[in-house]
């Protein structure tokens, strides 16, 4: 029996998530609990990360964000190359 394997494409209904959007993860994922957006490519990124629920806004700003259970299964997944 194979294993299923996980492409760094994970898709979202508008597309691929993409490397930026997996930058961005990497970013959330080292800033520890929360990660503040200010960069242009992160608000970009965001959306696609949301959809894909790999993030979710922390509290009522839409400046925060947390790397969610999914997020962080997705990275791990990534980093073992399944």
């Amino acid at each position: 029996m194979e294993r299923a394997t996980l492409s760094p494409a994970c898709w979202t209904a508008s597309g691929s998530v993409g490397t930026r959007c997996i930058a961005l993860l990497r970013r959330v994922r080292a800033s520890g609990d929360a990660y503040t957006l200010i960069r242009n490519v992160d608000r970009d990124a965001v959306v696609k990360a949301l959809a894909a629920g790999f993030v979710a806004w922390v509290g009522r700003s839409r400046e925060v964000v947390r790397l969610t259970a999914r997020g962080a299964e997705y990275l791990d997944r990534l980093a073992r190359v399944e």
